[in-house]
């Protein structure tokens, strides 16, 4: 058995300009540890494979939020039935949303230096259950189509990432939906789908915003689906064809991680399944990967991993 495996993406934007990363951790793991760096995610797979055979009880991942569901949805593939490792997020990212919905906090090297004494002095780890949405053959933490999809498409537009560039992207985004300017246009643009919650399909059939998660806080502090715990085998959704420039004035219920009310909002509450049929092409994200929907999206309820923190 080895206590903690380490997968570190040197491509992920919170490493990129941190080459010094990957020998910190290898001293820091010791002989304790396994440290894997990946440089593509076809090798992801043979990493799973391996830290099954080693019986690796906690991987950690450094890199974001797009590399956590890469590697989540490799592990998930190869270890099939058998129980998954618990999961440590070493916030290698440039924004890591999940791990600030969790409120991990630290740097990349202190958590594993934290993880380290705390196997040394035999102290517990803090651990916490956290289900993943699975997304037809992907697992993520959140995924969203519509206006989701053009926010980030810009936002990586751009030539750097973080929550610095973030908050000016969103300032660009609030202006180009008050403007009504090129941007502004393509957020406002319904997407034509069908869309079917639990059995139900929603009116009309086109969406500005369609966004499915098991966390509350998707960046900023913004808090937009406070029901993702609200039932078990469940995640939030929600489904609008609302016009952007009327959620600006309720950007501080959002931001307080309270329920939006809108006629223009068909749905937002816990879902256990939902399919999306896109009507015309359609651009989508899960943990801030991009992909272009190929078919119908089926969300449901992927497994319950065990995020863990040293104390």
């Amino acid at each position: 058995m080895v206590p903690i495996g380490v997968i570190h993406n040197p491509f992920a934007k919170g490493n990129l300009k941190r080459s010094w990363v990957a020998p910190k951790l290898r001293a820091a793991l010791g002989d304790a540890g396994i440290l894997r760096e990946t440089r593509n995610v076809n090798e992801l797979g043979a990493v799973a494979q391996e830290f099954l055979d080693q019986g690796v009880e906690t991987v950690g991942i450094n890199g974001g939020d797009g590399t956590l569901h890469l590697v989540l949805t490799a592990f998930i593939k190869v270890y099939g039935d058998r129980p998954l490792p618990k999961v440590m997020s070493l916030r290698g990212g440039s924004m890591n949303t999940m791990s600030n919905s969790l409120k991990i906090k630290g740097d990349t090297i202190g958590i594993v230096k934290r993880a380290m004494r705390n196997l040394r002095e035999g102290k517990p780890f803090h651990e916490r259950p956290q289900h993943l949405v699975k997304v037809n053959d992907k697992y993520g933490f959140m995924s969203g189509a519509g206006a989701i999809g053009v926010f980030l498409d810009f936002y990586y537009s751009g030539t750097s990432t973080g929550p610095v560039h973030a908050a000016k992207v969103f300032s660009q985004t609030v202006w180009g939906v008050l403007a009504k300017n090129e941007y502004g246009q393509r957020l406002r643009r319904p997407h034509p789908a069908r869309v079917t919650v639990d059995g139900k399909r929603l009116e009309p059939e086109a969406f500005t915003v369609m966004l499915a998660c098991s966390i509350k806080e998707l960046g900023l502090g913004f808090a937009p689906t406070p029901h993702a715990y609200d039932r078990p085998g469940c995640f939030h959704f929600i489904g609008a064809d609302i016009d952007p420039v009327r959620v600006i004035p309720q950007l501080l219920t959002i931001w307080l991680g309270r329920d939006l009310r809108h006629p223009h909002i068909q749905y937002s509450h816990a879902a256990e399944d939902v399919i999306i049929e896109p009507l015309a092409p359609l651009r989508y994200t899960v943990d801030g990967e991009m992909y272009d929907a190929a078919g119908p999206l089926h969300f449901t309820r992927g497994p319950t991993i065990t995020v863990v923190e040293p104390q």
